[in-house]
């Protein structure tokens, strides 16, 4: 992540006067590229009728900024990630210490915690959910289509 890139845009974004709509992460199994594993963070924003969004692939260990300074309401969000998924966010206006959630396992979602709990149920004869796309309407499987993260913000917007 180019973290002097990434909150230039989010200081565009609040003088712009957008608001944050929301922050998601989502753990991304290993892979050739990524063998520890990856998130796939989204930062939305909403201003009138417009929505657009900030997309990163993010890797176990690397940091990434707080945007609390520029939209104060984020520092939810980041320490959710942080004690959910184990993103190393840096720099949060109200940082709760990882006092957020009270988790049986600290940092559930990591790829690794995911990883050991489908081996855990595939051992104990626990049949997990097939990777297979849900059926659309007619029946036949399909993806949703979304931009590759980068390792630059890449924008979407929607009107």
């Amino acid at each position: 992540m180019d973290r002097t890139t990434f909150l230039a845009r989010i200081e565009e974004y609040h003088m712009g006067g957008w608001r944050l709509a929301l922050i998601n992460a989502t753990s991304a199994m290993s892979t050739e590229e990524q063998p520890g594993g990856s998130f796939d963070v989204v930062w939305a924003f909403v201003k009138d009728n417009a929505f657009e969004y900030l997309r990163e692939e993010i890797v176990p260990g690397d940091e990434v900024p707080s945007i609390s300074a520029s939209f104060p309401a984020a520092f939810l969000y980041e320490n959710e990630i942080r004690e959910l998924f184990g993103i190393n966010v840096t720099g949060l206006n109200v940082d709760l210490g990882g006092q957020l959630y009270k988790t049986a396992k600290k940092i559930p979602f990591s790829p690794s915690a995911i990883r050991a709990r489908l081996e855990a149920n595939a051992a104990a004869g626990i049949a997990s959910a097939s990777p297979t796309p849900p059926a659309g309407p007619h029946g036949a499987a399909h993806a949703a289509s979304s931009p590759a993260p980068t390792s630059a913000p890449t924008a979407g917007k929607t009107a």
